[in-house]
């Protein structure tokens, strides 16, 4: 009887022990990634994923911190995407879709810097609320919106504007001077059915609970994340092979039968 208890506690530990390992092997730190439980992933934000193809006609494709560059045939797709009534939110802070937007006939840039302003609630000068200037149903029925180190964009409608009491913070110092001038900026604008947004942290796990009807706005459209451009992805091999195996029936009708195959045969061996 103690021999069957030691080796129960044994099965249990290591049930245990497999499940700790087993949760730390598929869950990864990466900014954006939608594996990151903390507080800069967005694992919480939950919205639906594509990957290659033309998305869902009338539908909302949303480029989320994009990585890599964009081929002629992701331009044609975008592109007949637009013409079919779809829209398209891009948000990136680091300039990487102005090559893209250009592609597409945008005038819209998206300019990285330093935003800072003085109207803000925290410490942090980059970390301050814009209001809504424009008229679009991602910001129905808000009037300012708290964002966190957004880049500024250029041409298009604005659609979120800085105060004038913003400015690009070049030496990093938190403070406005020398040739740092007050200046009201626009971190959003539209421009057709393109929308460049400035932030896209304001998509992570952190920022959710600080704009809630942003994100409550967001949901109720068809708004699917272009899983082959953004951010949110990782490059964890064991996360990606087990997405791969969920996401290929070959691929899971083989795990099923190296764990069925051996089951029969024991049993079978039992029965003769």
């Amino acid at each position: 009887m103690t021999m069957q208890r030691e080796v129960w506690a044994i099965l249990v530990l290591l049930l245990i022990a497999g499940a700790a390992v087993f949760a730390h092997a598929t869950t990864t730190i990466e900014d954006y990634s939608r594996h990151n439980i903390g507080w800069n992933g967005t694992s919480s934000l939950g919205l639906e994923e594509t990957r290659g193809g033309t998305p869902p006609a009338g539908s909302t494709l949303l480029i989320l911190a994009p990585e890599g560059s964009f081929t002629e045939d992701d331009i044609n797709r975008l592109r007949t995407h637009l013409e079919g009534g779809g829209a398209v939110i891009i948000a990136d802070k680091e300039g990487r879709v102005n090559p893209l937007l250009s592609a597409l006939g945008s005038s819209i840039r998206v300019q990285p810097g330093n935003l800072s302003s003085l109207e803000r609630g925290h410490a942090d000068p980059r970390l301050f609320r814009v209001q809504t200037t424009g008229n679009s149903s991602l910001f129905a029925g808000i009037e300012t919106l708290l964002v966190n180190r957004p880049a500024a964009v250029q041409g298009g409608e604005p659609l979120l504007e800085t105060s004038l009491l913003a400015w690009d913070d070049t030496t990093g110092d938190g403070r406005p001077g020398g040739t740092e001038t007050f200046k009201r900026r626009a971190i959003c604008a539209r421009e057709g059915d393109i929308t460049v947004l400035g932030d896209p942290s304001l998509f992570i796990n952190a920022m959710l609970p600080e704009n809630p009807e942003f994100i409550e706005n967001l949901r109720k459209q068809s708004v699917l994340i272009d899983a082959a451009h953004s951010g949110t992805g990782t490059r964890n091999p064991i996360i990606n092979t087990l997405t791969w195996i969920q996401a290929t029936p070959l691929a899971r009708a083989a795990i099923a039968a190296l764990v069925i195959l051996p089951v029969a045969y024991l049993f079978g061996r039992k029965r003769e």
